[in-house]
């Protein structure tokens, strides 16, 4: 009875463990494909809350990544004038390997998110939403292309101080030959600290 009921556990481990391989390879596959139909400077933000999408499918995002030895800053607009605003900081950030930032209220500097979009453009009404914890990891990071991985929650700009109305959020910025903003730093001491573009 305990040889079977370790088999059975080591079944069930094997089956967590392919079911997590093929999640992976998914999100690979659709990361490749969303990148093939991108032009230069040009974005998609998939991210959805509690499951659901925030920006229409069709939304595609232009913007400008500014790089410098504390801070990477990522500001992006679709043509439905929404904004996704992404920062990661820390001396000599981009030394860290793998690229990952915890995000947390407390410490905004290190990792922030803001995500934002018309829902009544006749009036100029939006919906804002700013991630509450979690992280963002630089999947892919490379002068032709970027990709950051969010995993967390989020809470609208007026309930960020009010933790029971957070809500789960997690997608991908997919940034095709970024247009990029150097201060008090060079391309190679970015690039060449890095090997997740190899």
């Amino acid at each position: 009875m305990k040889r079977s009921g370790v088999g059975y556990c080591l079944l069930i481990l094997i089956g967590f463990l392919n079911f997590g391989c093929s999640q992976n390879n998914a999100s690979n596959e659709r990361v490749e494909q969303i990148f093939k139909a991108l032009k230069e400077n040009e974005a998609k933000v998939i991210i959805s809350f509690n499951g659901k999408e925030f920006y229409p499918a069709e939304s595609v995002f232009k913007g400008q990544v500014t790089l410098s030895h504390q801070m990477l800053s990522l500001a992006l607009t679709n043509q439905f004038e929404g904004k996704t605003m992404l920062s990661l900081g820390g001396e000599k950030w981009y030394a860290q390997n793998p690229i990952v930032k915890k995000v947390d209220l407390k410490d905004a500097f290190n990792a922030s998110l803001k995500i934002g979009k018309l829902i009544d453009p006749k009036n100029m009404i939006g919906e804002g939403y700013m991630m509450t914890d979690g992280q963002i990891e630089a999947i892919t990071f490379a002068k032709d292309q970027m990709v950051f991985k969010i995993t967390g929650r989020v809470g609208k700009y007026s309930d960020f101080e009010q933790p029971d109305k957070y809500i789960s959020a997690e997608g991908f910025i997919v940034y095709k030959m970024p247009a990029i903003n150097w201060s008090n730093i060079t391309e190679d001491e970015v690039f060449s600290s890095t090997k997740l573009d190899k």
